[in-house]
């Protein structure tokens, strides 16, 4: 019935009512740490539907539909595969790992880093077979394991400016390819970065996304290419992922 009716419903009135739990959500996480903001979204199952709160951790749609990973999962391996070798790989904001199982076997060395202790528990449990160094560290502060790529999926998005400033500073002569995906809205009236709290929500319904390469970033780059660009009936706009060859 709710999917039914998310299609009778016009698109602006589900915008305006996204936006305003949106704003609520915002003032819940204010003067949080980054440990407590993502430890509260996850034992709250904030990303989760009915089905999916079942489950322990659950990152979202983002890292579960087919209709959104697929595509994704496809041309992240034909990369690691145009490797002469086995590249090692940083995978930060791993959350349940839904993605980076899929992955892992076109790695050397791989690292699963997120903030929540908890999850990063289970996840070793849950995935012990798979050689992954799963480590419970705050990517806008703590010292991150070198490697050749780094992957950060759905993660800006949720990020005060001010902590995507301490991320990109903290990656710094660390990685020479930076794979970023970011949730984006259609073209018309887009303004990248506007600037939010860390929190659940994302720079979406304020017609917004995360660019590193535009203001107030600027992310110094050798190249950039895209990997590719993920749609659905199930969200508005499309997930966008890009390959930054960052200078070290």
């Amino acid at each position: 019935m709710k999917k039914i009716l998310k299609f009778l419903i016009p698109k602006f009135i589900l915008r305006m009512k996204n936006k305003f739990i949106a704003s609520r959500t915002r003032k819940e996480f204010l003067n949080k740490s980054q440990k407590d903001i993502f430890k509260t979204i996850y034992s709250k199952k904030m990303w989760a539907g009915e089905k999916e709160k079942k489950y322990k951790f659950y990152s979202g749609l983002g890292s579960h539909s087919e209709e959104l990973t697929n595509k994704y999962i496809i041309e992240l391996r034909n990369f690691l595969q145009s490797f002469p070798k086995k590249p090692n790989v940083v995978d930060l904001g791993c959350g349940d790992f839904a993605i980076g199982s899929k992955i892992r076997d076109k790695c050397d060395r791989y690292y699963g880093i997120d903030i929540v202790d908890e999850l990063i528990e289970e996840n070793k449990k849950k995935f012990k077979n798979l050689s992954v160094e799963f480590l419970s560290l705050d990517i806008t502060n703590d010292q991150l394991p070198s490697a050749d790529i780094c992957t950060v999926r759905l993660v800006l998005q949720h990020m005060s400016n001010e902590s995507i400033h301490k991320f990109i500073k903290n990656i710094n002569n660390k990685y020479k390819f930076l794979i970023v995906t970011e949730h984006f809205p259609s073209p018309e009236k887009f303004v990248p970065n506007i600037n939010k709290p860390s929190g659940s929500d994302t720079r979406f319904y304020d017609n917004s996304a995360v660019d590193l390469n535009a203001p107030p970033f600027n992310l110094k780059i050798i190249d950039m290419k895209d990997l590719c660009d993920c749609s659905s009936d199930l969200i508005e706009g499309s997930l966008k992922t890009k390959i930054l060859q960052l200078s070290i």
